[in-house]
């Protein structure tokens, strides 16, 4: 049976890769400095292949098709963000049987050979994985484009996963890549749901879980957490009741930066154990949910198509976005956009562009990426 050596969830924002002047860059120290030492665990534990669970923030398969759960099973990879790229080989075999094994079980999953990945991918790559030579399987979770699947669906993947690997000689490690709290592109950027993290390093201290599997999807909107569906495939696969000890949280003023190792396990008595019955911190960081739908990232109804398609190509096609930069009034006239929708793009900010539809995080990227290229041309 397949033997897992090696487990983390790790934050992949991509501050770590751009590192712009605007940010903490002492708080994004202690996030890649985590991300590096689980990756010196990584070469201590020299796995056979990396699952890499991961998340599609509309780099990846846009609006033409919205899988719940891809499997990349090319022979190579690329993960990209603006001008940061790495390419990693594929355990393809490993990726084939673990298809197969998966839909034998009548779960449903996509598959790719010609997928690029997005900075949920570059980021471990980048600063976990290194030069490392250990060949990943990369696997996505929609966390950003609801309907999304629940924390059970996910675990249940896990599980899934796990089986499917029974056979198997290799030796695997597992990164969860996403999380913790943010809104990135909503009106809540800048209000985190600190509590709630902090109430979730507590439980993986501790290796309780049901509460974080009884939410719901629309539950994860509402304190920016969606992210954490990668985590629940990682704790199906691990069986759920590992602890998971916290290598570094960063409280940045749009997002809590968390990077936790499950295995190999660290000394209980720690500094991170689990704190005496009477400290506990209150379910769910004390947050009373009330959404009953998406609040935060909703349904991209089908009349926004184009001002998204617009917005991605800022963020996806390099000579693009360089006209726009070196000339917005001209790239916009020629959009094709509505009147108010060509207001919001010359516009500062984002805001006035999630109202009128785009999707938060296509909105957010696009201001981030044109913001990075003027500062560097700057």
């Amino acid at each position: 049976m397949a033997e897992i050596v090696a487990a983390a969830a790790a934050v992949h924002a991509p501050q770590l890769l751009s590192r712009p002047s605007y940010e903490e860059i002492d708080k994004l120290d202690n996030s890649t400095d985590a991300l590096h030492a689980f990756g010196r665990v990584l070469d201590e534990a020299r796995p056979d292949a990396v699952l890499v669970i991961g998340i599609d923030h509309l780099e990846t398969f846009w609006l033409e098709a919205v899988p719940a759960f891809t499997l990349v099973i090319s022979e190579e990879c690329e993960a990209a963000y603006t001008q940061w790229r790495r390419r990693k080989k594929i355990h393809t075999s490993l990726a084939v049987d673990l298809l197969k094994g998966v839909i034998a079980q009548d779960f449903d999953l996509t598959y790719s050979q010609e997928a690029e990945l997005g900075h949920a991918f570059l980021t471990p790559f980048e600063h976990i994985l290194g030069d490392s030579d250990a060949p990943v399987i990369p696997l996505l979770v929609n966390t950003y484009l609801p309907p999304i699947p629940s924390p059970r669906r996910c675990y249940a993947l896990g599980q899934a996963i796990a089986k499917a690997l029974a056979d198997r000689p290799e030796r695997i490690a597992v990164i969860a890549s996403g999380g913790m709290s943010h809104f990135p592109g909503t009106a809540r950027y800048t209000a985190p749901n600190y509590a709630f993290d902090k109430w979730l390093i507590q439980e993986t201290a501790a290796g309780r879980y049901d509460d974080l599997l009884g939410l719901t999807p629309v539950n994860l909107d509402e304190v920016g957490e969606s992210e954490l569906l990668t985590w629940c495939v990682l704790l199906g696969i691990t069986g759920g009741e590992l602890p998971g000890n916290l290598l570094s949280y960063q409280e940045l003023s749009h997002h809590g930066h968390g990077v936790i190792q499950f295995l190999p396990g660290l000394d209980p008595a720690g500094e991170h154990a689990e704190q005496p019955e009477q400290e506990r911190l209150a379910r769910y960081g004390g947050h009373t949910f009330v959404q009953d739908d998406y609040v935060y990232y909703r349904f991209p109804e089908p009349r926004s198509l184009p001002l998204n398609r617009f917005l991605r190509q800022i963020i996806t096609q390099t000579d693009f976005r360089t006209k726009f930069v070196d000339n917005r009034a001209g790239a916009i006239a020629a959009s094709g956009l509505d009147t108010d929708e060509r207001e919001a793009l010359a516009a500062d900010g984002f805001d006035r562009l999630v109202e009128l539809g785009a999707h938060p995080l296509l909105a957010l990227s696009a201001w981030q990426v044109v913001k990075n290229q003027i500062t560097t041309a700057s």
